[in-house]
């Protein structure tokens, strides 16, 4: 990979430091006092860990150093303020509107009153707990840049409405106050959230609720007024079926960095489009994850059972209902895909992802009355492969900044890498010949033109052994010729017949070849087998 930095271990993840060194580990952290280094030294002395290996890793470390000290001495001031706008922007970019009804957002008051609801707007959550924790040069709180934002006209009435991390004594109270303070608003934003203390490193998450209370508060405020913006706060996904219908809008702004408010307060009020999209499906309940059935083990032993199948994969290989799917997100503008073309290619990427094999082209137009950016999606679904897999896989995207009624022309190179599959009895990645029907959308459930290609190419073929079906022996382009004459010239009669009725192959198919020989009177001490296997290029072993 062309890889020339240093390997460092997660913190506490070592167990044997020799073995560590010998596998490539560079440097072990937290420091362990010594012990490792005796440990290391002792196992050189010993003969059991050669020197040049240790003095590998050693170099790496120095080489580290001597890259980082040069930044030590760097001169001139840092410019915080440039920083934390670059911040903002990347902040509105990543939020994803996620519901608007009635077009509730963006806010655009010249004059009245907005209930601003949720200790969150004034405490905001804006990065990770445990070790992920930075020291931010400035904070951005969602209520004083809504006071920044709107005319001096909109009235803001603030209620915390609940605790962030544990109940509050007073909740009674203090959900009487998010009421009152909701009851005759213009529009009532909620800031909604998981506390830190619901997902951290070192743990793993055991629901994906918002806490029952935030929930409560939310409503008792859409009992009293219906036009409800929810922003949520969170790092790992929260699902919303259970709440969101009293909400007309639902903003994600995830955990925003230092101007994650400011960010969020941009899409809030119109200054920003919303662009963000899901990088995660929003499952309606914890028990639809593919992990679900799986984890957390058992016996400290955890089983990723999904293969393939993870998120929006599962989703849409099982067709099930989702909250919002992978790649969603809203706009204050709407975008049309059209002309749609794609076709075969053969010419090198020049990178590690192999040829191109298919050139894509869209047009995507901005059919709205507001600039905005739309992230067009390109998705590959495999019509002719012969193993199981996902139904379709996201192969290529690209974000666009369109005026209104402006169009762009995209144009996007599908590789072998983006077409292939692992095949595991062939060891390698490998690209099935057949059709493959190229999506383009908005999401992986919007998927808004298709078109289908074919590619050619001998069919793949794993290697065959003694273990191997007879229906993969029928399947491989030499072993099928070499069984077959073999079961013809048997003594005691032509086999072929058999395995030529569909009926009797789809029963059979499934037996190893060893064994289906017994079965059919052509009793095999393994001499047979392994004949086959040679004449057909194959291997005695799995």
């Amino acid at each position: 990979w062309g890889f020339d930095g240093l390997v460092v271990s997660d913190w506490g993840a070592v167990d044997d430091p020799v073995a560590a060194v010998r596998a490539g580990l560079d440097l072990e952290m937290p420091s362990t006092g010594g012990a490792s280094a005796r440990t290391i030294a002792s196992a050189v002395r010993a003969g059991e860990l050669d020197e040049a290996v240790l003095d590998t890793a050693i170099a790496r470390l120095l080489q580290l150093i001597e890259r980082a000290t040069p930044g030590l001495e760097a001169g001139g001031a840092m410019d915080d303020d440039a920083h934390h706008a670059l911040a903002r922007r990347a902040a509105a970019d990543g939020t994803v509107l996620l519901r608007n009804d009635h077009d509730l957002l963006p806010i655009e008051l010249e004059a009245g009153r907005i209930a601003v609801i949720g200790a969150f707007a004034t405490q905001p959550r804006f990065q990770g707990a445990g070790s992920s924790k930075v020291n931010p040069t400035s904070v951005d709180a969602a209520l004083d840049e809504l006071r920044a934002a709107l005319p001096a006209a909109v009235e803001l009435a603030y209620a915390p409405g609940f605790g962030i991390d544990e109940p509050r004594a007073d909740r009674g109270a203090l959900r009487a106050d998010a009421v009152a303070a909701a009851t005759g608003a213009d529009v009532v934003v909620c800031f909604l959230g998981l506390p830190p203390s619901f997902e951290s490193e070192g743990f793993d998450r055991t629901s994906v609720e918002l806490p029952a209370e935030q929930v409560e508060v939310l409503a008792s405020v859409a009992a009293a007024n219906p036009n409800v913006v929810v922003v949520l706060a969170n790092g790992g996904m929260v699902a919303v079926s259970g709440w969101e219908h009293h909400a007309r809008a639902l903003v994600e702004g995830w955990l925003g960095g230092q101007a994650g408010a400011g960010g969020v307060v941009d899409v809030l009020v119109g200054a920003v489009n919303p662009s963000g999209r899901l990088a995660e499906t929003i499952v309606r309940r914890l028990e639809d994850t593919p992990s679900f059935p799986n984890f957390p083990g058992e016996d400290r032993h955890v089983r990723y059972g999904e293969g393939l199948l993870v998120g929006y994969r599962h989703h849409d290989a099982v067709d099930g209902e989702v909250s919002y799917p992978f790649g969603h997100g809203l706009s204050y503008t709407t975008f049309e895909h059209r002309d749609l073309r794609a076709s075969v290619a053969r010419r090198p990427s020049g990178g590690w992802r192999g040829d191109v094999l298919v050139d894509v082209a869209v047009t995507v137009a901005n059919t709205g009355d507001r600039a905005g950016k739309e992230i067009v999606q390109v998705y590959v679904e495999p019509l002719d492969r012969p193993v199981p897999g996902p139904v379709r896989e996201l192969r290529a995207f690209a974000k666009v900044d369109l005026d209104p009624g402006a169009t762009a022309a995209l144009a996007f190179e599908l590789t072998e890498r983006d077409l292939a599959r692992w095949a595991r009895r062939a060891g390698r990645w490998v690209v099935d010949p057949g059709r493959y029907r190229i999506w383009v959308g908005a999401s992986s459930r919007d998927l808004r033109a298709q078109a289908d290609v074919a590619i050619d190419g001998p069919p793949v073929a794993g290697s065959l052994d003694r273990h191997s079906t007879v229906a993969e022996w029928l399947e491989h382009p030499v072993g099928h010729e070499v069984l077959m004459d073999a079961l013809g010239r048997n003594p005691r009669g032509d086999l072929r017949p058999m395995l030529a009725d569909p009926e009797q192959l789809r029963m059979l198919g499934s037996f190893p070849l060893p064994r289906l020989l017994t079965m059919m009177g052509a009793a095999d001490d393994g001499g047979l087998v392994a004949d086959l296997l040679a004449a057909a290029g194959g291997s005695g072993e799995r």
